[in-house]
């Protein structure tokens, strides 16, 4: 039996949920790529009895090392469960939406950085910023969707910083609180400054008193929250957060919108005007 006769047998079980640890068992040596599992694991009031016994499967020697892609959506996950499947040499794609996973999970699934290249973890709110570090070290991932996930602008910040870094394309789908904060950056400071306004953070420390209001009082019209007074210590750390923040949303931008993130800010800031210096 080829190749082609196994795939079609477990595509045609899959379709009507009727894999079960026996035929996985069979076929587990076989050269099947693609595997869902989301209708033969599904637990209807309990009567789906071996459905936890499916992913131990996987854990036997030689199981599945052809599989490229696999589907758990919707099946219910214990973050341990990833450790049945984290091991699978050729997995490049990879969709567990709405399992119920956590950030344990996603820190397991590290193990497969080098071939996975698509991830589904999407309608799993027990993943947080706590997991970027690890969905950081997946750096051959193409895709990546986190909808409706617990990921906030903090650690979305810090997964567009390291993506760009590596310079490569992603597509990327991030909860819907994140899309409409960038959405609506241009009520959080003004977006693009021009000079002698600064937008470089690390020459906020030359500014003179005089120039850090101007600055300040620059990105407060578009933020009433944001403050133009004080001390002047106090006035260059106000713009230096504002001024990374900003940076860094711009980053995050133009990964969601496909822009040059070369363009993020194309002026220089030696354009400032002496007066701005001590």
């Amino acid at each position: 039996m080829d190749l082609l006769d196994h795939q079609r047998i477990v595509d045609v079980l899959a379709s009507d949920g009727n894999l079960n640890s026996r035929v996985l068992n069979i076929l587990r040596m076989s050269e099947v790529e693609c595997l869902d599992l989301t209708a033969s694991m599904t637990d209807e009031e309990g009567l789906n009895l071996d459905a936890r016994e499916l992913l131990h499967v996987f854990s036997k020697p030689n199981s599945f090392i052809f599989l490229n892609e696999m589907n758990l959506s919707g099946v219910r996950l214990s973050d341990t469960d990833v450790l049945h499947i984290h091991h699978l040499p050729r997995l490049s794609r990879l969709w567990i939406s709405n399992t119920g996973i956590g950030n344990e999970a996603i820190f397991y699934l590290v193990s497969l950085k080098r071939s996975l290249t698509e991830l589904d973890i999407a309608f799993n709110t027990g993943i947080s910023d706590d997991a970027v570090p690890a969905l950081i070290l997946m750096h051959k991932l193409r895709f990546l969707t986190l909808l409706d996930t617990s990921i906030e602008m903090p650690g979305l910040r810090r997964l567009c910083a390291a993506i760009t870094s590596r310079r490569h394309l992603i597509e990327l789908e991030v909860p819907r609180e994140c899309e409409l904060y960038i959405e609506k950056l241009g009520k959080k400071y003004l977006v693009q400054p021009e000079a002698p306004l600064i937008t470089d953070p690390h020459v906020v420390r030359d500014l003179s008193i005089a120039a850090l209001k101007r600055n300040l009082s620059a990105h407060a019209e578009y933020n009433h929250a944001i403050l133009a007074e004080g001390s002047r210590e106090e006035m260059a750390d106000r713009l230096t957060t504002l001024l990374e923040t900003r940076q860094a949303d711009l980053i995050v931008r133009s990964i969601l919108w496909k822009d040059d993130v070369t363009m993020v800010d194309d002026k220089d800031d030696d354009d400032y005007d002496s007066d701005d210096v001590f």
